[in-house]
């Protein structure tokens, strides 16, 4: 037996470090793809402004501390099997590759943006889209209504994390299953779900009769159904706070990363639908950015990522007190945490 067992512990150990080692990669891959992006930038200096490339050591080691911890919380939640090794799978590095001449050409035209501070470069206009989202959030090209914008959005995203935003809405998952006491397939509902990305890795950790993504642009839920398909699937364009939904319909209420997107007042509205659609007893589980004082190292850092990627709402929501919030719109059970950049909170109703 204690042979058996001390096979056990060796084979999970080498399972870990591999799942460590894979994350890892990612971080070497996006933050070599970042200096990439940032010396083209700075080639052209003259016409357009580079991101800013942090130099500061004890800060770069405090942040490599850091993604170190994460990517060991990630293997150890797969090994706790809180999630499958399944949410590893990479993206086609076909796919990966192809997209790198575009991001080079968009990332120029996304620092002569920041140069200018255009904030509001696209044609797109709709009464559907509040007048709040109807801007070039990070200086992207066509903010969030393009198929353009859809197809580089997510490789953008992890490349400015350095790969860590997907292991990082994972820690999200746990949160939910350590306030859960459902143990039946679930009616959920995503706000915000953009492209997708996200969906993939709570849909293959919870069991569910019904999965709604929702989002308020087209051609994001476009992306999102090519790559998660109609079986189990429901998409649905809406605004996270006039929600088209019946009282009492859902037992999760999933968001990622769109809080700080939105104006407080907006905020306020989201949390009140949730709790509407949601089951008595139902969860709300947000992830979103880290907050003014979370990590006190990092506070320079939230407060220049809102100047240089142009977050309007992105500063008072590093202030803002989520957890009165949440008690405000009659949640219960509030609990909160965070991960290296990451907040995440998950209350019920």
């Amino acid at each position: 037996m204690a042979l058996e067992s001390g096979y056990y512990r060796t084979m999970q150990s080498l399972k870990k470090k591999s799942i460590i080692a894979l994350n890892l990669s990612k971080t070497i891959v996006y933050s070599f793809e970042y200096k990439m992006l940032f010396t083209l930038s700075s080639i052209f200096s003259s016409f357009v402004k580079p991101p800013k490339l942090e130099t500061d050591k004890k800060l770069i080691k405090h942040l490599e501390l850091g993604v170190m911890e994460l990517h060991a919380q990630d293997a150890q939640n797969i090994i706790d099997g809180i999630y499958p090794q399944g949410v590893l799978i990479p993206k086609s590095p076909l796919k990966h590759l192809k997209n790198i001449p575009l991001l080079l050409i968009d990332s120029l035209k996304i620092s002569r943006r920041r140069k200018l501070n255009l904030k509001k470069d696209f044609d797109f206009n709709s009464p559907e889209v509040p007048d709040y989202l109807l801007r070039n959030y990070h200086f992207q090209t066509d903010g969030y209504f393009s198929e353009h914008s859809a197809n580089l959005y997510e490789q953008q995203v992890e490349i400015l994390f350095s790969g860590t935003a997907a292991p990082m809405r994972r820690m999200l998952i746990k949160l939910i299953k350590e306030n859960s006491n459902n143990n039946k397939p679930l009616k959920i509902l995503e706000l915000g779900a953009g492209v997708g990305t996200a969906t993939i890795d709570f849909s293959k950790s919870f069991d569910f009769e019904k999965y709604i993504v929702s989002d308020v642009s087209d051609a994001y839920l476009e992306k999102a159904k090519k790559r998660l398909g109609t079986l189990g699937f429901e998409y649905v364009r809406s605004q996270a706070e006039e929600l088209p939904f019946q009282d009492n319909e859902f037992d999760l209420v999933i968001s990622v990363y769109l809080f700080h997107e939105l104006p407080r007042s907006i905020r306020g509205k989201v949390l009140s639908e949730a709790h509407r659609v949601l089951k008595p007893g139902g969860l709300i589980a947000i992830c979103d950015s880290l907050q003014k004082d979370d990590d006190v190292a990092l506070n320079e850092v939230l407060e220049n990522f809102a100047i240089d990627y142009h977050e309007p709402f992105y500063k008072d929501y590093t202030l803002w007190n989520a957890s009165l919030a949440l008690e405000n719109s009659a949640f219960k059970k509030v609990t909160s945490r965070s991960h290296l950049l990451s907040k995440f909170w998950v209350a019920e109703k």
